[in-house]
């Protein structure tokens, strides 16, 4: 099964934060499309857009009532769709009995329909609720001058709120930013800035792309493009033009600063594989950024550390994989990045409803591309989803020591359902487990040493590791954790959002003490799990 990445939590990014004009970040563990990629770029957009809220609801009911994580109560994501669906008319209530689903307008009875029998009934619920948002659309001017797919994200964001803080709704727009985030397509290769002064800007330029080869350099401004001018429009309307058909003809024009002139660069879109590799020498230690998990990371991070072995040789001491504020990405780029460093056995394990999305992840890489090199991984309260599968493998399996703060904590897998509308629907649908067996949904990954509590990197030795051995144990022998168990463990090191340049002295030189190295590696390995 292909797997794909998601939105994180709709969080918001900061506001200077970088934005690959390939596609805006995007992350979490998850499960295909229905709708095969090819197939649905083959569609009319006119299809899309015009697909109507009652094939969108019915597909997004039979899917929650098949594959999510719990079994649904369609009486409750009912009423709260309809709220949703009718939030831009108050004069619309529903008034639900034992027995019948009231709608009045103005206190008016327009509409009644009897109560399906059985709560988890899928198709029942669907069919009744569409009724229902039918009959108000006739009878509420106010619906009717609203946006189809405004209506269809009301509606749909309400029942995902009922279901878990993973599962969400992405409309045909993000849908389309997600896919391009994860599989790729039609650009130039860039990644640009909004300035406090407004200005767009190239801040960097991938390697080999259509830009690069054109001669784009960071710090261009972009001015227009394709002689419509940029100047005062959104960052998401210079991403939208710089996207097309690979192949098409694209003209952009700069300012050169250095220059004091205005550029004229043609070139043909060409297919974008966002970059989430990037590899920096430190001395004899490679440091390799790992930023998120899309179709080429696996593949990336092969050729990372190849040119590391090539540009350091036999001096090569070890990798730093810095996986801060990395929110996720593809489930099956997870296991492969996991693979790249562990030879045989379990990586992970989920578990769910669904009887297909019960499956361990083991290697069967006999010689792991790392082969036994010393490994330590950076992690922050921002590092999520595939970046705590691979934490957590390495860490249990005995391949790397984790320094930093508490990860995020998210431990579920969502599995992506293509809907009519060209929208996705983001469904949780198992939990993810550690070899050692415990999960880390809203626990996160504890590391090894925790920087927080480090004042000077030199002055790290056993005692250190050894402070944390003690909640290191109790974090891996939990199954079912509570509320409080959880809360109280979090705080042992809090997750943090920054990424001091220290926690890569510490990494380099824990890399360096090769004892100390091997002494908090045996801190968190999970002996069992080292057998395949």
């Amino acid at each position: 099964m292909n797997l794909l990445q998601l939105p994180f939590l709709g969080s918001k990014l900061p506001r200077a934060a970088l934005s690959l004009v390939a596609a805006c970040l995007v992350v979490s563990c998850a499960t295909a499309p229905d709708v095969p990629e090819r197939q649905a770029e083959n569609r009319p957009p006119s299809v899309a857009a015009d697909a109507g809220f009652d094939r969108v609801m019915l597909q997004a009911y039979r899917a929650i009532g098949d594959r999510h994580l719990y079994e649904p109560n369609f009486r409750n994501l009912s009423v709260e769709a309809y709220r949703g669906f009718v939030s831009s008319d108050p004069s619309l209530v529903l008034e639900a009995s034992d027995s019948t689903l009231v709608v009045k307008r103005d206190g008016k009875e327009i509409l009644v329909r009897p109560v399906p029998a059985d709560t988890a009934d899928a198709r029942a619920w669907g069919t009744t609720l569409v009724e229902l948002m039918s009959g108000s659309l006739d009878a509420s001017p106010a619906l009717q001058k609203t946006d189809r797919q405004a209506l269809i994200r009301q509606a749909m964001t309400a029942t995902t709120k009922q279901l878990d803080r993973n599962s969400r709704y992405a409309d045909p727009d993000e849908a389309r930013d997600n896919r391009f985030q994860r599989d790729g397509g039609g650009g130039i290769g860039i990644t640009v800035e909004r300035t406090d002064e407004k200005k767009i800007l190239i801040r960097a330029v991938q390697e080999g792309s259509p830009a690069d080869r054109a001669g784009v350099k960071v710090g261009d401004q972009i001015l227009a493009i394709d002689s419509e001018s940029m100047m005062d429009r959104p960052l998401s309307d210079v991403v939208a033009k710089l996207r097309g058909p690979v192949g098409a003809a694209v003209t952009m024009t700069v300012l050169r600063p250095s220059q004091g002139a205005e550029i004229s660069v043609p070139m043909r879109r060409g297919r974008i594989v966002p970059t989430t590799v990037v590899y920096e020498r430190r001395g004899d230690v490679a440091l390799i950024h790992l930023t998120g998990f899309n179709t080429a990371t696996t593949e990336n991070l092969r050729a990372a550390l190849d040119k590391a072995r090539a540009d350091i040789g036999k001096d090569l001491t070890g990798v730093i994989i810095d996986m801060r504020s990395n929110r996720g990405g593809l489930l099956d780029q997870a296991q492969s990045v996991s693979e790249v460093f562990i030879g045989d056995g379990t990586i992970f394990s989920t578990n769910g409803r669904h009887p297909d999305s019960r499956r361990t992840y083991r290697s069967s890489n006999g010689r792991p591309n790392a082969g036994q090199l010393p490994i330590v991984v950076l992690m922050n309260g921002g590092s999520a989803s595939a970046a705590e599968i691979v934490a957590a493998a390495l860490q249990d399996r005995g391949r790397a020591v984790v320094i930093g703060t508490t990860s995020y904590g998210k431990g579920t897998v969502q599995t992506v359902v293509r809907l009519a509308n060209e929208g996705e629907l983001i469904l949780t649908w198992s939990r993810l487990q550690a070899p050692s067996g415990y999960t880390w949904n809203e626990l996160g990954v504890l590391p090894n040493i925790c920087t927080s509590k480090v004042g000077d990197a030199s002055k790290v030795g056993t005692a250190t590791v050894d402070s944390n051995h003690a909640s290191l144990m109790r974090w891996h022998a939990l199954r079912n954790p509570t509320q409080q168990e959880v809360a109280d463990l979090r705080k042992i090191c809090p997750p943090g959002d920054a990424a001091p340049e220290a926690d890569v002295d510490l990494a380099v030189r824990l890399l360096r003490d090769r004892a100390l190295y091997a002494h908090a590696v045996q801190s968190a390995t999970y002996q069992a799990a080292a057998r395949p």
